[in-house]
């Protein structure tokens, strides 16, 4: 059988394991089911390769090795007016390409020549974002609840913003900066160890409150300084 032809998907689930599908031919009657048919991939090979089975009821375009109809093989997908794809060129600039699933997870890649970005998301919301804007370029991971980590490029920072709680847990843990480091917050703020605590500063340290001050040892306490200035 010459050229190729329109066929439905009617089963994916081969048996032996080896990605093929089985297809109705509308040319044909509607029982006549075909043999097992490979696909055409942009990859292939022994546990490697691109994997993207059709699903049972997708349109696919079918040829035939040697022109032998018992051996079909499909060489690509097709859309129709039942089955639209997931983004349109309503605009003309044909900028967006994506990948789609079944349910809604999406890799898409957007060649705007301003607004270029990568996007990776889930089907819940979760998003992984390369945006290569023009000034501003950015890598963000969000998820579905606005919980987020946003690299900037351009101001060479890194915000992590969390709707309730940031945890840092680890056997050592080193905050350290070149310039100011600044802890600030609108309620109390805690500073404990199970072990010993210092405070040291290798210029002047102050210690200021707007209201009560405490300072408390169930052992001896040490004040020790060239002049002390109690008032």
């Amino acid at each position: 059988m010459t050229g190729v032809r329109v066929a439905i998907v009617r089963d994916n689930e081969d048996p032996d394991n080896l990605g093929r599908v089985k297809l109705e031919y509308p040319w044909r009657d509607a029982d006549d089911e075909s043999y097992w048919a490979r696909i055409a991939t942009e990859m292939s090979g022994g546990d490697y390769g691109t994997y993207f089975l059709p699903e049972v009821e997708d349109e696919v375009l079918v040829s035939f090795e040697n022109g032998d109809i018992h051996k079909p093989i499909v060489i690509g997908s097709l859309y129709s007016g039942n089955r639209k794809p997931p983004e349109n060129n309503s605009d003309g600039n044909n900028d967006v390409r994506t990948i789609t699933t079944r349910s809604g997870h999406k890799i898409e890649f957007d060649d705007n020549d301003s607004e270029g970005a990568v996007t990776i998301e889930t089907n819940a919301g979760h998003m992984l974002k390369l945006d290569d804007a023009s000034g501003g370029e950015t890598v963000t991971i969000e998820d579905k609840s606005g919980n987020s980590i946003e690299m900037d490029a351009v101001g060479n920072s890194i915000a992590i913003e969390a709707q309730q709680e940031i945890s840092l847990e680890a056997p050592t843990i080193d905050l350290s900066a070149d310039g100011e480091v600044s802890i600030s917050s609108k309620g109390k703020v805690d500073v404990s160890g199970d072990g010993q605590a210092s405070v040291s500063s290798k210029g002047q340290l102050s210690l200021e409150s707007n209201g009560l001050m405490g300072i408390d040892a169930t052992g001896p306490l040490t004040i020790q300084g060239a002049i002390i200035q109690l008032n």
